[in-house]
This record gives structure tokens, C-alpha cells and sequence, in this order.
């Protein structure tokens, strides 16, 4: 699995946030390359991103105007070279570079085709929510010739886990929920 591991971010208007996520990713030993999509931000989101190209690891890609996450989860997916994809919120709190490889391993070693990350310990609002219906976690790990394969979800606006675990159901993907402690989202209004 090392180096064998590209992350796309999808972003909406996350420029104070972007940073908690960036951060752990770069420092996972088995990410190869991540690819920000700026979702038509209109705060400097874009600029927080181009800052943190400047690694080397990091590639942005600026949609015009707000297409939706499964747009731009789509975008992203075509820049990216590696065999394994994780796909994270860009207002993840608490993300640490052993949760992106903890959502990677399964499908490395076989055992998964996609691994929903699951939140606990984090907030009790998110950590509730994903009691409840862990199905809805964008943060997911998959092959990336699987996704590649996949019809597009263009104008599935912010539809994509949901069309993605139908996909998964009917084709017989094995799905493997993993915990990831300490993480949660930010609470918007």
C-alpha cells in the first residue's frame, strides 16, 4: 500500500478549515497525491489550497461556480494516478494521518472494496449521526479503477454516498466500516 494512496477533498467555502485536513494527509506516509477541488469557493479557499501545492503532493482544481460534492469528488478523481482513492470532508476536525490509512488498508490487502468511515469520540452530534446512519460519511476509501468505472453522479449535487452505497449494493462491493476516533465535522448553521 505505500505510496499507493491519492486523496481528493472536495471544498465549498473551507479556507479556515482545509488546513485540519491537509495537514494529517501530507503527513501520512502512504499518500502519494492529493487533489483539492475548490467547489466555486467564495472566500479564499482557493488560495489555501495553491499555498499547500507548493509540497509537491498537493494538485488543486477550481470548478467556476458551485457544481456540488459529487461533482467535484468527480473532477478530483480524474487527476489522480494511484490504485486506492480515500475521499475526506474538507471540514473534518480531529483527523490524524493513521485515520487515512485506517480507511486505505481494507481495500489494500483485499478484504474491502469501499470502507465508510465511521465517527466516535469526536462530537456527540456527528458521533450520534453516524450511529444512526453511518452510510451517509463521505469519508470513504475505494479503489480508484471501481470509481472510474462507475456511470457519473454529475448532478447528483451532494447525492453521492447515497448513490455510491446503492452502487455498492447492487453489485456486491464489500463494505467495511471503519472507526475513526476523534474525528468529527464542523457544526454549520
Amino acid at each position: 500500500m505505500r505510496d499507493d494512496v491519492g486523496v481528493v477533498i472536495p471544498a465549498y467555502n473551507e479556507a479556515g478549515r482545509l488546513p485540519n485536513v491537509l495537514e494529517p494527509v501530507l503527513a501520512s506516509s502512504v499518500v502519494r497525491s492529493i487533489v483539492v477541488v475548490d467547489d466555486g469557493s467564495t472566500d479564499s479557499t482557493y488560495a489555501v489550497a495553491t499555498h499547500y501545492a507548493g509540497t509537491g503532493l498537493v494538485r488543486v482544481v477550481r470548478l467556476p461556480y458551485n457544481c456540488g460534492k459529487a461533482t467535484a469528488v468527480w473532477n478530483g478523481i480524474r487527476h489522480i494516478d494511484t490504485s486506492i482513492v480515500v475521499l475526506l470532508d474538507a471540514d473534518l476536525l480531529g483527523l490524524s494521518p493513521k485515520h487515512v490509512e485506517m480507511l486505505a488498508h481494507p481495500i489494500a490487502i483485499g478484504e474491502a472494496d469501499m470502507t465508510i468511515g465511521v465517527f466516535r469520540k469526536g462530537r456527540w452530534t456527528t458521533d450520534w449521526s453516524h450511529r444512526i446512519a453511518p452510510e451517509i460519511s463521505g469519508q470513504r476509501g475505494l479503489l480508484t479503477q471501481r470509481l472510474l468505472e462507475l456511470p457519473s453522479p454529475d448532478g447528483l449535487g451532494y447525492g453521492l454516498e447515497a448513490f455510491l452505497n446503492r452502487w455498492a449494493r447492487r453489485t456486491g462491493w464489500r463494505v467495511q466500516h471503519v472507526v475513526l476516533h476523534g474525528v468529527s465535522h464542523v457544526t454549520k448553521e
